[in-house]
């Protein structure tokens, strides 16, 4: 699944090379996933620059010069990555921004996975998904003060389904999940009402530190022995304790914890 450090991967590996040029030729090899009209693509997208690269969550945005937008939902396992023009497409890709300067932006996903949407600038916070999109957890919009109002709004959410809810924070997937709730010595099972002012403060904290580590040191962080997410992948013990770790269910998905390192109370 494609959470906010993934996400920022991509931005940081097209941004330099995108920004400030021209889209000549826009292909929509989907237009299930890609349903831009025809007269848009040409009147403000071929032919104008891109002004920037932005992430809201976990969305991609492009923003144009001419004042229109493409918002990219990236959906389970959607990927932007920039190709030479002479590459063959595959089964996979959706849609190819050719550039002047002799490369291309591809946005590739699963089935249909993921919609690409052109918007313009005047309903660029009101349009789709991103209206509704909760507050960035890298944002300093998200202090300890709002985490608990949040969280009181949540509290009968199980800690995982809170951290998962994008209409509260945006931008948490599954593994992250698991790793801040770790981090923070929490089970993620637990509901949000029953944790103690210092351990919502904790968890507030983890939640920055770990999604700052892997956004800013992607590398270092997922090779950390001391990360769950590296023992969840391998299936080996605990990286605190050496307990084994236990694999639940919980909002409907896999949950791994240390039930001595994250105990309820």
């Amino acid at each position: 699944m494609i959470e906010l450090p993934d996400v920022e991967r991509m931005i940081d590996r097209i941004a330099g090379y995108t920004t400030g040029k021209t889209i000549s030729i826009i292909r929509i090899d989907d237009p299930d996933v890609a349903s831009i009209e025809r007269d848009i693509v040409e009147n403000h997208l071929e032919n104008h620059a891109v002004d920037s690269v932005e992430r809201h969550g976990r969305y991609v945005v492009l923003r144009f010069r001419s004042d229109y937008s493409l918002m990219f939902d990236m959906g389970d396992d959607g990927l932007l990555r920039l190709e030479s023009q002479t590459a063959p497409p595959t089964d996979r890709t959706r849609i190819r921004f050719q550039f002047a300067a002799g490369r291309e932006l591809r946005f590739s996903s699963s089935g249909s996975q993921g919609t690409v949407q052109a918007v313009p600038g005047s309903e660029f916070n009101e349009k789709g998904s991103l209206q509704s999109l909760g507050v960035d957890p890298l944002s300093d919009d998200l202090t300890l003060e709002r985490f608990e109002a949040l969280a009181q709004g949540n509290a009968r959410s199980s800690i995982k389904g809170f951290l998962l809810n994008q209409k509260a924070i945006a931008g948490i997937g599954n593994d992250y999940a698991d790793e801040i709730c770790f981090q923070a010595g929490v089970r993620p099972d637990l509901r949000v009402g029953q944790l103690e002012p210092e351990q919502l403060d904790r968890l507030h904290r983890y939640l920055k530190r770990v999604l700052r580590r892997a956004t800013l040191h992607w590398s270092a962080a997922h090779s950390d022995p001391g990360w769950l997410i590296n023992s969840r992948s391998s299936g080996g013990p605990c990286p605190r304790c050496r307990h084994a770790l236990t694999s639940v269910r919980v909002t409907g998905r896999k949950t791994v914890l240390c039930p001595r390192c994250q105990r309820a109370a």
